[in-house]
């Protein structure tokens, strides 16, 4: 039987379950390309590559193959200013970011950032710790479609990380942006409860390999009932030949 604390968290989220799968996105799987694999945290993930890369999916033709999404990780944002807004890499993104948006957004695609639920992202960047609210604004200013939310530097336990992860989900509802909501929890437990968070929820550890692939691929095979139009498991990234970026357009 479910104790107090726990039902009273479940009941929670179930309450905001029409919310979350209100923002109109997600009839289908996102689909697009994420810096991770190509750039990670090097000097190469710049502004100039980013808007070389949003060209790329359109002279490729994959865009029209319904990959639009443009999509930053780790290591682009640098700090916060005092009053709490983030702010990017300047040496990186000396345009700033809502002049990167609207130019992916002027080559007829759709432009993600990053962020963790944490203190600090994975690469010890600014995470989004109570920075829900400020954080969600900027990026619907800045004109972001799509947010990946990773868990490092965050509590381990699963009450901590579904309140943390509805405290941005409620934050992105909150901008009147439609926001693809994306989660990287590395585990399938988000799964039954993913649907009344987010647009997709991660279920495995990071694909750097195959064989990785594989166990996510595994993993995943026991897990639809979970996923449909509006929100779904997420495997990882898709690989092209080695996840160190040395296939690039």
């Amino acid at each position: 039987m479910m104790g107090g604390v726990g039902a009273v968290l479940f009941s929670h989220l179930l309450l905001h379950a029409v919310v979350a799968l209100d923002n109109g996105l997600g009839s289908t799987p996102a689909m697009g390309y994420n810096s991770w694999y190509d750039y990670g945290c090097s000097g190469d993930l710049n502004e100039t590559n980013i808007m070389a890369t949003a060209d790329a999916l359109v002279k490729s033709g994959l865009s029209k193959l319904g990959y639009v999404y443009v999509n930053l990780d780790d290591c682009w944002a640098s700090g916060r200013y005092t009053n709490g807004t983030v702010y990017p890499d300047a040496k990186r993104f000396s345009k700033g970011m809502k002049a990167l948006a609207d130019y992916v957004h002027s080559k007829g695609l759709k432009f993600g950032v990053y962020t963790d639920r944490g203190t600090g992202t994975c690469a010890k960047r600014p995470g989004s710790q109570d920075h829900e609210k400020i954080d969600a604004n900027t990026y619907a200013e800045w004109g972001v479609d799509y947010i990946k939310e990773d868990s490092c530097n965050a509590p381990g336990d699963h009450g901590s990380a579904f309140m943390q992860y509805a405290k941005m989900r409620d934050a992105l509802n909150a901008t009147g942006r439609s926001i693809y909501y994306s989660l990287c929890g590395w585990n399938k437990w988000y799964s039954p409860i993913g649907y009344s968070l987010a647009n997709s929820w991660r279920i495995g550890p990071d694909d750097s390999n195959w064989e990785a692939i594989l166990k996510n691929i595994d993993i995943n095979a026991n897990l639809a009932v979970y996923a449909g139009p509006g929100g779904w498991n997420d495997p990882c990234l898709l690989l092209g030949a080695t996840y160190t970026g040395s296939l690039r357009f």
